[in-house]
């Protein structure tokens, strides 16, 4: 298997690099985390290639936030054909019935068509635990933000865990995995401190050196630093990235575009 990160940028898209949205291809199904603006990428010949040959496209949310789901307006152009089963929290997790939650996402005035002319999009609730889906063995729990937001765990190939704080919990759940997707959303060493007006969304969100030590914790092979803070540039990330290194070697920060490899099933 091979993840195809297609967006790693937090709440506003830049130009280099698009809200959240990754990707898992096996065999002829198509796993994609996340509806950021990245996953609009689906629309290059080297992506789009990935969902012609795909029987299968399944969709895991972490949450409703609009810098993960403001791609489910791209439907039309991104899946005309494919059938598509979108994975979202359940309203005990969220507070939200998926359904309602994603039609409202969907509908006039902000989108021409409703959610219901899709016909081939089914929606399925996703609760914490262990579940199988679409071959795999999922796990999933519940990490703390400014709502309640899922980590998912595909296999032991990876762990994508964001829009959270920093959790030892975490570090429980990943343990094992060959990679962790972490969000690092500020650098703890960069001597800027976190503007007042943005304190809320700051404690909200993880520092990228915590974020390695529980890389370390967990014992995975390898730490991807994502969900990134528009607010600052690339070479802030590098700093960032040094930082964290100095914790557990083995962390980068992907550029939207490239592909990883993971460990088999």
């Amino acid at each position: 298997m091979k993840l195809w990160v297609l967006g790693t940028q937090g709440w506003v898209p830049t130009e280099r690099r698009a809200t959240t949205c990754f990707a898992v291809e096996d065999d002829r199904r198509l796993l994609i985390f996340d509806a950021g603006t990245g996953i609009g990428r689906f629309l290059a010949p080297e992506f789009k290639a990935l969902l012609d040959r795909s029987d299968q496209v399944h969709l895991f949310l972490t949450h409703y936030h609009l810098d993960h789901t403001c791609g489910l307006a791209y439907l039309p152009a991104l899946f005309p054909e494919q059938g598509l089963t979108i994975h979202a929290p359940a309203k005990e997790l969220s507070g939200f019935d998926p359904r309602a939650a994603l039609a409202e996402l969907m509908r006039p005035p902000y989108n021409p068509r409703p959610l219901a002319d899709f016909a081939g999009v089914a929606i399925e609730e996703v609760l914490p635990g262990e579940q199988e889906i679409a071959g795999h063995r999922f796990r999933v729990r519940v990490q703390q933000h400014s709502q309640a937001t899922l980590a998912y765990r595909l296999d032991d190939a990876f762990v994508l865990a964001t829009d959270t704080v920093i959790d030892p919990e975490t570090a429980i759940f990943a343990h094992g995995a060959g990679l962790l997707l972490h969000e690092a959303w500020y650098s703890s060493g960069d001597g800027r401190g976190v503007p007042p007006s943005l304190a809320a969304g700051f404690a909200a969100h993880s520092e990228a050196t915590s974020a390695a030590a529980l890389a370390a914790r967990a014992g995975v092979e390898r730490l991807l630093l994502m969900h990134l803070n528009p607010l600052f540039d690339e070479a802030y990330y590098e700093m960032m990235t040094s930082h964290a290194a100095e914790v557990f070697p083995a962390t980068v920060v992907p550029s939207d575009g490239d592909t990883v490899p993971l460990r088999d099933a």
